[in-house]
């Protein structure tokens, strides 16, 4: 006869790998504690003002937001004076804010301190400290024929300054007179007050109108220039950030001014608007001895006869080309916007309820765990919340704390 041993043995296994796995069902265990009853309700409570008060009401929870997209477009007007002490023919010179106004898509630059160069083609010393040199030097970049140092190609000579008595500078073919290393400080007059108008355009899309229509906002439509709507002076945009004009007019300043909407567009687009003041804040560091402020070059076409009283270290080609270079310094603004518009939708309260009522499991867990491992009744609890009713129970067969219970499905009579 064949063994049945081994097939035994498999059937008592899967049948002791049956028995441990089980169902769990719900089981309610009504605990009589005024103190359990108060923490737990309270727990409620808090979340539902959390989810009320926190999430919906405050967070807009009941709103479908979409940021902010427009532009900016930026105009300056204003005049200045730059007043030049010891000349007499002209004491002073007027600008413009077209003299003094850089554009870009970015921003605008405007002058408060400028540098003014007339160049001519020619030959002169160089103008920068490692332009210097010592005749007969050992060093071999110190007046190298054909070397480009920052004022031009130099020749290979060390001559003697003029301009600096004492001074011995390399001679470079370039454009000449050099501008000078030193930055000279004249700060413009009446800068300050040159105004900018702010049209501004500003789209929520994916909000649309009764007639289908990208919600729109604009304050130059049926607007006129108003201060302090539309029309800032510079005083006022650089105070917005707490930078004071007499601080940056010699040196310049890096600054960025964020035009934030937050529209509530159910209430309709004649509500909506910019925050104001607008947020402004200075990028660049102010007591930074590398680089600090802001500054920056442009030429300007000009025909004069170079004067050699003027540049006496210079020798110019005869009949070249001239030029003027301006060295400005100023804020240089770069204009952004940010936002966004929210108006009603169902789908987000819904999301925003169903997210905020999960939290209420919270009070129960918080409950639970003080019952189970915390109060001194613990393992009585823990009796009565989790019980076991297994395959024995089924066909009538109870174990000694199983006999002293109702029978769970009910049987007996």
């Amino acid at each position: 006869l064949r063994s049945k041993g081994p097939r035994v043995a498999d059937m008592g296994a899967a049948t002791s790998a049956l028995k441990n796995v089980g169902y769990s069902t719900q089981k309610q265990v009504v605990i009589k504690s005024w103190s359990l009853t108060l923490l737990y309700y309270s727990i409620v409570a808090i979340v539902l003002a959390y989810v009320v008060g926190f999430s919906i009401v405050l967070k807009k929870g009941y709103q479908a937001s979409t940021p902010a997209a427009g532009s900016v477009a930026v105009k300056v007007k204003g005049v200045s004076v730059k007043r030049q002490p010891g000349n007499v023919a002209e004491p002073f010179v007027l600008y413009d804010a077209t003299d003094l106004t850089v554009y870009d898509n970015g921003g605008v630059f405007i002058a408060t301190n400028i540098m003014r160069t007339e160049q001519a083609r020619g030959r002169c010393l160089g103008t920068y400290h490692d332009e210097a040199c010592i005749p007969g030097g050992p060093d071999v970049n110190n007046c190298t024929e054909g070397f480009l140092s920052r004022t031009g190609m130099q020749t290979g000579h060390c001559n003697a300054s003029k301009v600096q008595p004492g001074m011995h500078r390399c001679e470079v073919i370039g454009w000449c007179p050099g501008e000078p290393e030193e930055d000279e400080i004249s700060p413009l007059g009446n800068v300050g007050n040159f105004t900018l108008f702010l049209r501004t355009n500003v789209k929520f899309p994916g909000m649309q109108d009764a007639d289908g229509k990208t919600l729109e906002f604009t304050n130059a439509n049926g607007t006129v220039p108003t201060f302090g709507w539309n029309l800032f002076s510079l005083n006022d945009i650089l105070g917005f950030g707490g930078i004071r004009y007499e601080d940056i007019q010699a040196t310049g300043a890096d600054v960025v001014m964020n035009i934030y909407f937050d529209c509530d567009l159910d209430l309709g687009m004649e509500k909506c608007g910019p925050r104001l003041p607008f947020e402004v804040v200075r990028l660049d560091t102010p007591n930074s001895e590398l680089s600090r402020g802001y500054n920056m070059r442009w030429l300007s076409a000009v025909s004069f006869v170079p004067d050699v009283e003027s540049a006496p270290d210079a020798v110019f080609d005869a009949g070249g080309d001239t030029r003027a270079v301006v060295k400005a310094f100023g804020p240089r603004i770069r204009v952004q916007i940010t936002g966004q518009g929210r108006r009603w939708d169902l789908m987000r309260l819904t999301t925003t309820l169903g997210a905020g009522l999960a939290l209420l499991g919270v009070a129960t867990l918080v409950v639970d765990l003080l019952l189970l491992y915390v109060l001194p009744l613990k393992h009585t609890y823990q009796g009565l919340k989790y019980q076991m009713y297994g395959a024995e129970e089924e066909e009538g067969v109870t174990t000694g704390s199983a006999s002293e219970e109702e029978p769970l499905l009910g049987v007996g009579g």
